[in-house]
């Protein structure tokens, strides 16, 4: 388990699949194409968008997935 800090400045846990996702795609500053993404890390990706970690962006039907970072920390 691990503690990230969200966007509001809030302390979220995220178990290991989820710490082990983010390090996997957010090492860097980048947007996630939800196409390259396989049906159980879409599911991680979701669930982490619902608990505040990850924010979920749209264009032109194109699904995208952001790390919510707080600028602050």
């Amino acid at each position: 388990m691990k503690a990230v800090i969200t966007k509001g400045g809030l302390y979220t846990w995220i178990n290991t699949r989820e710490n082990s996702f983010l390090q996997q795609y957010f090492g860097e500053d980048t947007n996630l194409e939800q196409q390259s993404l396989t049906e159980r890390e879409q599911y991680i990706a979701q669930t982490l968008v619902t608990r505040g970690v990850l924010e979920k962006l749209s264009d032109n039907g194109a699904v995208k997935y952001k790390l919510n970072k707080n600028k602050m920390v």
